[in-house]
């Protein structure tokens, strides 16, 4: 379910626990029969307009177990223009049209796709489709209190209900085009939310933030865990709106329908007290930025291209969980650490004292007596990484070896894909997949990669049935992706206790938040627009607790 707004700091945990009760409450009335699908991927893109409106596109990749008629998308806020919706569904090579779209009959704010039969049968048996949405939403942008002179948005990406949807979305991208015209200076992002990637995109003319996860928990999704949420200067949009607590109050109900008019007298004591302390969570926050920010260098100074696949990932600025993984496992390949448990924190054999390359010894010596990693040595070893990686890249241009980079990461797949068996698919593996993790799409692309070997029946002369296929290879190319990709996500989840506050810590150091003012100032591009953090643009209060978690699906 979208969700845009910030309920953090205007509705207290009481609240919160009541939504989620009624949630519950939501998903049990609107239980549909034969539900079971998989997320394998979902991208939206929000285009911020200067009316104030935001135009949502969503590309959201499935596969049907069951008895799927249609899928419901959440939506921001009752305004959203039914009128400007599309939608179309490929499947395969061919793209389909919607029986219908009108306002979902599941979600309390949302639209339904509706299928048709020819589309349902297509999809069934675990057939692989895309559903691609576009709607306009208005009464989007609004006032950003925590900095003055500045208006944002806040946005929850539309969610699934666990119980129907098989495990975590594969990939979850999101993007947010900032209003024509801006040029990126005092660009803010959500609180405790910062963007991965901060650009200029060429072809839209637009400054574009980026943020993306793997193995994403419905639930905490629905919960607003993958919030985004950008703010910029309000001269760059002709109207933003401003909201007091009455009309957060009232959209609330507005959303949370009858099941909550019932909770109405704990709503409103638990919405008059926790407002009272609102300013006071807020004061206590800190922002916090992207991990690296290199120096502007002069054009034409051309790329650095000396680097390794792990100083490559820093350049990217992929997760510091992901650059940490790739360290651990050149060394296990390279026979210095022997990896005993991978259950969190993971259980580690230090088998030598140094490596190849610095941030290497730094691991090693990051494991202590007990076998887990020391998280501040840890951290030590990740900022000199980070440090050494900006001294690297002094008088190179960051554009361009970002762009190097990027170009090595895609010969290193076209060589994967071009392997002629599954022994060749998994020499090539092996040789390229630290560059090919530099992708932040590695772990759904590779496994499409490794399907292209399924065996194939053999068909007899003239006809007749089918016999298996050839001889059964040496190497399962779906079993060895699999592994792959097993083998980053329990690193990332499970190399220390918390990862995130290890990527919150290192950040602080190698890239610390500046004072905001008024004024503000050009970063540039390529580190990320610095800022404190933003919570005051939101629209739609109201939590969409029991949207949430019966937002898509089908019926």
């Amino acid at each position: 379910m979208v969700k845009v707004g910030g309920l953090h700091y205007s509705l207290g945990p009481m609240l919160l626990a009541i939504l989620l009760a009624a949630s519950v409450m939501a998903s049990a009335v609107a239980a549909y029969d034969g539900l079971d699908f998989e997320v394998r991927n979902e991208s939206v893109d929000i285009w911020i307009l200067k009316d104030g409106s935001i135009d949502i596109d969503y590309a959201i990749e499935l596969a049907n177990y069951g008895t799927l008629t249609g899928v419901d998308i959440g939506l921001p806020n009752r305004y959203y223009d039914l009128g400007s919706a599309t939608a179309s569904i490929t499947i395969g090579s061919k793209q389909y049209q919607p029986a219908q779209i009108h306002k979902s009959p599941y979600v309390g704010i949302g639209a339904a796709v509706e299928f048709t039969s020819t589309i349902q049968n297509a999809i069934s048996g675990g057939t692989p489709f895309t559903v691609r949405f576009h709607i306009n939403n208005p009464k989007m942008v609004y006032d950003n209190k925590l900095v003055k002179g500045t208006a944002g948005i806040r946005f929850t990406p539309t969610s699934f209900d666990p119980n129907y949807q098989r495990g975590s979305t594969g990939q979850l991208t999101a993007r947010i085009y900032f209003p024509e015209g801006f040029d990126g200076n005092e660009s803010l992002y959500l609180e405790n939310h910062p963007w991965d990637t901060i650009d200029y995109d060429e072809a839209s003319k637009r400054v574009v933030a980026t943020w993306t996860r793997t193995n994403v928990d419905p639930s905490q999704q629905a919960q607003g865990a993958y919030d985004v949420g950008v703010a910029f200067p309000k001269a760059f949009v002709d109207k933003y709106y401003k909201r007091g607590l009455l009309t957060k109050l009232g959209e609330f109900l507005h959303s949370a329908g009858q099941v909550l008019v019932l909770l109405l007298p704990v709503i409103l004591i638990a919405g008059i007290v926790t407002a009272f302390i609102g300013a006071a969570i807020y004061s206590a926050r800190k922002s916090m930025m992207d991990y690296f920010e290199p120096e502007v260098s002069q054009q034409g100074a051309g790329p650095r291209r000396d680097l390794t696949a792990v100083e490559a990932a820093i350049v990217l600025e992929r997760p510091l969980a992901v650059v940490a993984t790739m360290i651990l496992y050149g060394l296990v390949k390279k026979g210095k650490i022997e990896i005993l448990a991978e259950e969190r924190p993971m259980k580690l054999k230090k088998l030598a004292e140094a490596g190849d390359y610095q941030y290497e010894t730094d691991y090693l010596k990051a494991i202590g007596s007990n076998g887990t990693l020391t998280t501040s040595a840890l951290k030590t070893g990740l900022v000199n990484l980070i440090e050494d990686i900006k001294k690297k890249l002094k008088g190179f241009s960051h554009r361009d070896t970002v762009n190097y980079y990027r170009s090595i990461c895609e010969k290193a797949w076209t060589q994967v894909k071009a392997a002629n068996t599954p022994e060749d698919f998994a020499k090539e593996l092996e040789t390229n997949n630290d560059w090919m993790m530099l992708d932040r799409r590695y772990p759904g692309r590779l496994r499409g990669f490794a399907y292209v070997w399924a065996p194939l029946p053999r068909i007899p002369p003239g006809g007749g049935t089918p016999s298996p296929g050839g001889k059964a290879p040496s190497v399962d190319p779906r079993s060895m992706a699999q592994g792959y990709v097993s083998r980053l996500r329990n690193g990332s989840r499970n190399m220390v206790s918390n990862v995130r506050s290890l990527a919150t810590d290192v950040a602080k150091v190698t890239n610390p938040a500046p004072v905001v003012t008024s004024a503000g100032g050009s970063r540039g591009y390529h580190g990320g627009f610095g800022g404190g953090g933003f919570g005051g643009g939101h629209s739609c209060a109201c939590a969409c607790a029991c949207a949430c978690a019966c937002a898509g699906g089908g019926r």
